[in-house]
């Protein structure tokens, strides 16, 4: 009898032993971090109550089958996120990324760019849209006036519509603002060559300008100022901003940031620029941002875009970085990748038919069935190897160790 229930418990143990390997905690091989249990944590998400997709209406079928597309055909999706109704309800992460990884944005920088903006015009530091770039920009440090000359018809909102009339594209010293002493410096010496509000010229040396524009305002670095207040007040962290040697910030790319903060961000906008219950953005600043330019696509740093039909608006960055916002559904997408063989809005399309496949099924009960399809597909995601060439030339995810190191390039 001794030896019945000695087996039993070295059964159990072992039983216990093998769930906890395939569905407890796992730890990252260099121990920074941990990532999520097996079974589903409850735990708010910094403060996202989280779920599984029918929980909030939403089959998880169709993300379930795309999930294991992506893993089938290696595609180098590394964080894919959504929020339904502020609850997070799908996190998924690949080749052994984690909540705590920090990614590139690329031009994602530019909406966070003009959030900072509308943090500074709701708080009455000043921002006008209206306003000359050039005279308000004038006595900043390194900043020639001989560089500002003729250029005072420049407003903010032409610097954030991509209409300065700078003539970037033809600028050739175009690349050096990615490592210039003075980004800014570099911004101001392209010419005019069209009248500023007619002509849309996608560039960062637009977007170097409005940044400009903030360091006056606020009289702080770019960095200085998120920190005191977006990354303070939203739980931003282990964030990166490249900086120049000048002590300045780009204001079009360098920004590094968790996905978990990526929604964040997309939760705002959505919710009107409330955040827990504080109004962060004035209504009149989103509504401004989402009004299209000489580029009817494109508001004040932010592309404005449709789905089923009806308007949402989204921050992108090269190689597949997205903040998708869908308004009439209460829907954030976030999507970090390194897609560089084939372009970028070829995966969001993919990713947006899955979400309209999940909110458009039929079948949306709570079934315990689909719900251990959710978590065995999370798990195998997150265990899964990325396509080595889809690598070249990308930057690496880097965990969030220390927040707020700045890295020395872009």
């Amino acid at each position: 009898m001794r030896f019945k229930i000695f087996i039993t418990i070295v059964s159990l143990i072992a039983f216990s032993n093998c769930s906890a390997l395939a569905w407890g905690w796992v730890k990252l091989p260099d121990g920074v971090t941990w990532e999520h249990p097996g079974t589903l944590d409850r735990t708010p998400a910094e403060g996202f109550p989280v779920h599984f997709p029918e929980e909030a209406g939403m089959d998880s079928k169709p993300l379930v089958e795309y999930s294991q597309k992506l893993r089938k055909e290696k595609t180098e999706v590394r964080s894919l996120l959504i929020l339904k109704d502020g609850n997070l309800i799908w996190e998924r992460y690949a080749g052994g990324i984690s909540r705590n990884h920090n990614h590139n944005m690329y031009s994602v920088t530019k909406s966070m760019l003009s959030l900072l903006l509308g943090i500074c015009y709701s708080n009455s530091c000043g921002v006008n849209l209206d306003e000359s770039l050039a005279r308000a920009e004038e006595n900043l440090p390194g900043i020639l006036p001989s560089e500002l000359a003729g250029k005072e018809s420049i407003r903010l909102k032409d610097a954030l519509r991509m209409s300065s009339g700078m003539g970037w594209d033809s600028f050739p010293k175009k690349e050096e603002i990615r490592t210039d002493a003075d980004p800014l410096a570099v911004a101001w010496e392209p010419s005019l060559s069209s009248p500023p509000g007619t002509k849309f010229e996608y560039s960062n040396g637009d977007s170097q300008l409005a940044a400009g524009y903030l360091e006056a305002k606020s009289g702080k670095s770019l960095y200085e100022y998120a920190k005191n207040t977006a990354f303070s007040w939203l739980g931003i962290r282990g964030e990166e901003w490249y900086t120049a040697s000048s002590g300045r910030q780009t204001g079009g790319f360098g920004l590094r940031l968790r996905a978990i903060d990526m929604a964040k961000l997309g939760q705002l906008y959505l919710e009107g620029g409330k955040w827990h219950g504080k109004q962060i953005l004035r209504p009149e600043w989103i509504a401004w941002t989402l009004e299209p330019g000489v580029e009817h696509r494109y508001g004040l740093h932010w592309w404005l875009h449709e789905f089923e039909g009806k308007s949402t608006f989204m921050a992108t960055g090269k190689g597949g970085q997205f903040i998708y916002v869908i308004p009439h559904r209460k829907i954030v997408v976030v999507i970090t990748s390194a897609i560089w063989d084939k372009p970028s809005e070829v995966l969001l399309a993919s990713v947006l038919e899955s979400v309209k496949a999940s909110v458009q099924s039929r079948d949306k009960l709570v079934a315990r069935e689909k719900e251990e399809a959710v978590l065995r597909e999370l798990k195998l995601a997150r265990k899964s190897s990325l396509d080595p060439k889809l690598k070249d030339g990308a930057d690496e995810t880097k965990l969030a160790i220390q927040p707020g190191h700045q890295p020395s390039h872009p």
